[in-house]
């Protein structure tokens, strides 16, 4: 910007033309075309540029000052006019600032600087330097004060397109002292829009020219330079280059439309050239309407994985902040499928199953469409047991080892350009884990002690205990124990399922927690692999019943230990319940004492036509049944809920044993009211009636109340005989 100051002389009447010395030179390049140092390139016959370095090759073509990456010669223009300052220049530190209109023909492939104040021979002040950008076919700007390393560069935010003019302005600011610093701005309209600040503070030097460099063979990047520009301000170095008029900015380079496959990667790019550069928005239209971009303010659009939806016309739209915009012309892109066969990435799913469950095999495979899929057993066709063929998940009911399920399969996948067969998948038929009792019960957690996995699946077998379904409906609940440890088990959809005591029953299930009862469950309609198979009826395999003190429940993990095992307790008192009736529509929970006061409590189930409707005594010598606990699985402490779950009448033993024996030759018939099924007994002689007694037999069972023994070896001298239980 000039600005005339007219001053009135009194004496002479003339008015003289002053010229504010804000610029120390204006170089428009108006050379013949040649060397740019060459003498006489100046209006009063000097020469304005050269060399401080290199020889030959320093050009002006067409009113512009080339500089190559290639060439050799560095020129410079001193500020001085005819040896002395020019104006506005006075040889002092200054805050100076330049100005020029560059052009790249040629994209850069390195990193090199190519413009910069100068104070002497090779020290340079405010270095501009030139790199490829991070968009095809783009440049970039960058400045530091005086360093050479890479690392220390600071660029301009916003890649330059070739062959499009951009006003460059540089500060070196020697006012600082040591902390003198060079700054950049592309096409700014004031020194507040976006600009770049040096990293490298130096001390402030004078300078006393400005260069341009021509680095010999650094790379391919060819620039034009016209309208330089020195100036002691902002306004005069800028405005002097470019005027402040408003004007929209250009699409430099449009977005590039094409055909693309579906799933492929794609990036929209276009950039903009305008005023304040580093301050213009971008937006991107799909089919005439505002498309959001997802990396935000850019001129970039990028498609992660491309699909059919994504085609379209594109259009990209740069707005300065003055509010003036241009539009791209249109990009056509679309998105296709790539005639390429599917691509099976793998299969999957549930194929080691125990035997009878169900298998699954999943096919994972992408392409063009449209896909199809053919499944092949052992590379033949499928067994009547799987369906889903014709999709990519097929389904093996009842897998078993000779029924045609267990085996290899493959799956073939298809679409128009080919076939692409999967790998193999093993379908495995393997038989369900027997093990103890007492192993179930250590899968539960130490503290509350409720089944941790009620997935896993798991056979046992042992002898039902109780004598009748503890449960209604088509459901079904005993106790079952092994020689280990007992357990409730429970089948769901069972009501064919009602095994006697005595019964030997292999039942397999999974755990579960139901009001704290650790049971086996088997339900069938959604577990195929449930079962339960009654093996035989031995009465005499029943186990023999644990005395437990009423005190157990003290230790919750012995409690533990013994619950769904047959338990016995002694000498019981039915208190204020003695004479009560048992009842036939509810279950009937007593609480009972021993001799110390100690309390336990009885359970009755309404289920159980046994024991409905009966007395209950004033006492009992003992009392049998399972240990069971009926709490929520919530509740704390834990140690509550348990009981005695009677499921037989005559289990509740209320008369001492009375034995009668009678002799006939060398036999001794011995004979007693037993309690049925449930309690064994043990029979033991002597030769004296202090013992010591040796057993003769023991766990003697009997269905009804009729308990004998026979001792054929009762001949000789006399012998006494007691009778226990268990």
């Amino acid at each position: 910007m000039k600005r005339i100051i007219l001053s009135l002389l009194a004496f002479t009447c003339l008015a003289v033309p002053h010229v504010r010395a804000d610029v120390v030179f204006n170089e428009k390049f108006d050379y013949v075309d040649g060397l740019s140092y060459v003498v006489g390139t100046n209006n009063l016959g000097a020469t304005n540029w050269f060399v401080h370095s290199g020889t030959g090759d320093s050009f002006i073509v067409k009113s512009n000052l080339t500089v190559t990456m290639s060439g050799s010669a560095d020129v410079n223009r001193p500020f001085y006019t005819g040896g002395a300052p020019a104006p506005g220049y006075t040889n002092s530190v200054t805050n100076i600032f330049a100005s020029f209109t560059v052009v790249c023909t040629n994209q850069p492939n390195s990193s090199n600087y190519f413009a910069h104040f100068q104070s002497s021979g090779t020290a340079f002040q405010g270095r501009v330097w030139n790199a490829p950008g991070s968009l095809p076919g783009t440049w970039k700007l960058g400045i530091t004060t005086t360093s050479t390393t890479l690392g220390l560069i600071r660029w301009f935010p916003v890649d330059l397109a070739t062959n499009t003019e951009y006003q460059v302005v540089i500060n070196w600011d020697e006012t600082q002292g040591v902390n003198s610093i060079a700054t950049v701005w592309v096409n700014p309209l004031t020194a507040a829009d976006t600009s770049v600040i040096a990293a490298d503070a130096v001390a402030g030097v004078i300078s006393s020219a400005f260069g341009f460099r021509q680095p010999s063979g650094a790379g391919t990047g060819r620039f034009l330079i016209t309208n330089l520009v020195v100036a002691t301000s902002f306004d005069e170095a800028a405005t002097n280059v470019w005027p402040l008029t408003a004007v929209a900015p250009r699409i430099a380079v449009g977005p590039k439309g094409g055909t693309n496959f579906v799933g492929n990667p794609l990036l929209l790019t276009a950039v903009a050239a305008g005023q304040n550069l580093g301050g213009l928005t971008y937006t991107w239209l799909k089919d005439g309407g505002i498309f959001a971009n997802p990396d935000g303010n850019t001129n970039t659009l990028s498609f992660p994985s491309l699909v059919a939806g994504d085609s379209g016309v594109y259009q990209f739209v740069a707005t300065t902040t003055l509010g003036l915009s241009s539009t791209s012309s249109v990009a056509t892109l679309w998105v296709t499928n790539a005639p390429v066969p599917p691509t099976v990435s793998g299969v999957s799913g549930n194929t080691n199953v125990y035997y009878h469950q169900t298998a699954t095999v999943h096919v994972t495979a992408s392409g063009p469409p449209t896909l199809s899929y053919a499944w092949f057993y052992n590379n033949g066709p499928l067994g009547p047991n799987v369906t889903g063929d014709g999709t990519d998940t097929i389904t093996i009911t009842d897998v078993f080892t000779n029924n045609g399920t267990a085996g290899t399969y493959r799956c073939d996948v298809t679409n128009p350009y080919g076939t692409t067969p999967s790998a193999n998948a093993f379908v495995t038929a393997n038989p369900v884990p027997a093990v103890s009792i007492a192993f179930l019960r250590t899968l539960v957690d130490p503290v509350n002690y409720l089944a941790t996995n009620s997935t896993a699946v798991w056979q046992a077998t042992g002898t039902v205990t109780t004598f009748t379904n503890l449960t209604s409906g088509n459901t079904s609940s005993y106790y079952l124990q092994d020689g280990t440890a007992g357990i409730n088990i429970f089948a769901t959809l069972a009501s064919a399922f009602r095994p006697v005591q005595g019964d030997v029953v292999t039942f397999v299930g999974v755990l579960s927690s139901f009001n704290s009862t650790l049971e086996l469950l088997a339900d069938t309609a959604n577990n195929p692999i449930a079962s339960y198979t009654v093996l035989s009826n031995n009465i005499d395999s029943l186990p023999a019943p644990r005395t437990i003190p009423f005190s157990i429940t003290n230790n919750l993990a012995q409690t533990e230990a013994l619950e769904g095992s047959i338990v016995m307790l002694t000498n019981v008192y039915f208190g204020a319940s003695a004479g009560s009736l048992i009842s036939t529509t509810a279950a009937t929970t007593v609480t009972v004492t021993n001799a110390a006061g100690e309390t336990f409590t009885v359970v009755f189930s309404n289920q159980d036509q046994d024991t409905a409707g009966k007395t209950l005594p004033d006492s009992a010598t003992t009392i049998i049944g399972p240990l069971t606990q009926n709490l929520n699985n919530g509740t704390t402490p834990r140690n509550q809920g348990y009981a005695v779950t009677v499921t037989r009448f005559s289990d509740i033993v209320t008369n001492p044993i009375t034995l009668s024996v009678s002799h006939a030759g060398n036999s001794s018939t011995l004979s007693w009211a037993a309690a049925p099924v449930t309690y064994p007994y043990s029979v033991w002689s002597a030769t004296g009636v202090t013992g010591p007694y040796s057993i003769l037999s023991g766990g003697l069972r009997f269905s009804d109340e009729n308990g004998s023994f026979i001792d054929t070896g009762a001949s000789g001298s006399q012998k006494f005989y007691r009778l226990t239980t268990p």
